[in-house]
């Protein structure tokens, strides 16, 4: 199973939405996946951060895991090497745009 199939079903169990994965691997050397999703608060948005921890210690995953904000967050980044996650409490989002900035990436959307 690929890592992003791992992510996404971490996402799908703890119920976050508005999901989408954008194809990095034209537009930079160093990700090949992006994906975004929505939350509904900061409890929600750390239990999915965690939730992908675990799923992809249990699937034998042996890259670095990095993880940028905490319990507190309303924003979370997870750097997974070849995939990276954003975790956005759902106002934070239309905050910061980044579906705006990556508009002409290559991307699916999922309705988990």
């Amino acid at each position: 199973m690929e890592i992003n199939e791992i992510v996404l079903k971490a996402i799908s169990e703890k119920k976050g939405f508005d999901i989408l994965d954008y194809d990095m691997k034209s537009l930079t050397p160093f990700m090949d996946h992006m994906i975004v999703c929505s939350t509904t608060n900061i409890r929600q948005n750390y239990a999915i951060a965690m939730n992908i921890k675990d799923r992809l210690k249990e699937a034998g995953w042996q890259g670095s895991f990095h993880m940028e904000g905490d319990s507190d967050s309303k924003w979370i980044l997870l750097d997974l090497e070849e995939c990276v996650v954003q975790l956005f409490v759902q106002e934070e989002r239309q905050v910061y745009q980044l579906d705006r900035l990556y508009c002409d990436v290559p991307v699916k959307q999922y309705d988990l």
